[in-house]
């Protein structure tokens, strides 16, 4: 699939998804900040502020090169609606070598529930809980253009996402 049809197929899949409560912004600072000291009210409400998404195709290229991969952190519902912000990063840039970002590597890796730590197994399929099954299929074409087209030090993560999850997963 090419990258217009494929950044097509995101957006259908994903198409009116509920906005997220929590901006990137304020991932950011609960990724710096969350286990080191406390945030202050004023800090998550400043990181809240001046969001240019109303719906995530609004999230810009730009907003997600700052914040970097924050998926990690993100609860199903917040999940659901960046997944497909990132994904469609992921298409727009797959040839950018792995030096200058790494989001494709990040967005592959938070599709893929751990086989060696149970916990963070549990955890990436809770954050899996609430696709639905058009966004299942997409999320392996999405697999299948990194495994085919993206550098190659991304392609096996890819594979592996797919033989060991996705290929087993999908209209479930």
């Amino acid at each position: 699939m090419d990258t217009d049809n494929l950044i097509k197929a995101i957006e259908l899949a994903f198409d009116r998804v509920e906005r997220s409560g929590t901006s990137l912004r304020q991932f950011v600072l609960t990724d710096k900040f969350g286990m080191s000291r406390e945030i202050s009210a004023d800090e998550w409400a400043q990181a809240g502020r001046n969001r240019a998404d109303t719906k995530w195709q609004d999230i810009p290229d730009s907003e997600i090169e700052e914040c970097d991969c924050q998926l990690a952190h993100m609860q199903a519902k917040e999940f659901l609606y960046y997944l497909p912000a990132y994904m469609r990063y992921s298409v727009k840039h797959y040839k950018s070598p792995i030096w200058e970002t790494d989001i494709i590597g990040s967005t592959v890796d938070s599709l893929y529930p751990s086989s060696k730590d149970s916990d963070l197994k549990s955890y990436t399929i809770s954050q899996l809980s609430l696709l639905n099954g058009a966004q299942k299929l997409v999320i392996v074409q999405f697999l299948n253009f990194v495994e085919s087209m993206a550098e190659d030090v991304q392609r096996p993560y890819a594979t592996v996402a797919l033989e060991r999850f996705w290929n087993h997963h999908v209209g479930t």
